[in-house]
């Protein structure tokens, strides 16, 4: 029986069994019986104290079971939270580094851009100052070629010029002396 059962059948010995003596607040009981009943609740105590040890001890190791596995499950919580804050922290920079080398490429491809306008317009300016010069070249050219003509035809038309002179006048000698040597 349990501790309490032994409690309540020794109220019973005492209360029910016993008998009262009248005008005073005394109970005379089975002497034989209530120190039958006193073992039996002597007995029970020491199970009862060793049910009630084990509830403790098995409370206690509850108790620090819940805890140890509270720790764990804060310790876990606290490892995710920090791996996310590590992943985070790998993404913003991921994500920094990728506008860095997105503002640099665009920054890159821009000089690129300008020096290559830039590149076009100088070889554009000296190819029109070479093709300017070419012109001034070859009008000059054109211009030297010309008078050199200008100058040959003159010389070709003046020496044509002094040999029908020349014929002219040996053309009239010979007239004259045909006109002299007739008049003879």
């Amino acid at each position: 029986m349990e501790l309490q059962q032994q409690l309540q059948r020794l109220e019973e010995i005492i209360v029910l069994d016993g008998l009262k003596i009248p005008l005073t607040q005394r109970t005379i009981v089975d002497e034989e019986q209530l120190l039958s009943q006193l073992l039996a609740v002597e007995r029970s105590i020491p199970d009862t104290i060793r049910s009630a040890e084990n509830i403790l001890h098995n409370k206690e190791e509850i108790i620090s079971r819940a805890n140890q596995y509270a720790q764990e499950l804060v310790q876990s919580a606290e490892q995710r939270a920090a791996q996310i804050a590590d992943e985070l922290t790998i993404i913003q920079q991921a994500e920094m580094e990728g506008q860095h080398l997105r503002k640099q490429v665009q920054s890159e491809v821009e000089t690129i851009r300008q020096r290559n306008i830039s590149e076009v317009e100088r070889v554009r300016r000296q190819t029109q100052q070479e093709i300017d010069a070419m012109r001034q070249t070859t009008q000059a050219e054109c211009e030297q070629i010309q008078q050199e003509a200008d100058r040959y035809v003159e010389q070709v038309l003046k020496e044509l010029e002094d040999r029908l002179g020349h014929m002219t006048r040996v053309v009239q000698n010979g007239r004259s002396h045909l006109h002299s040597s007739a008049g003879q």
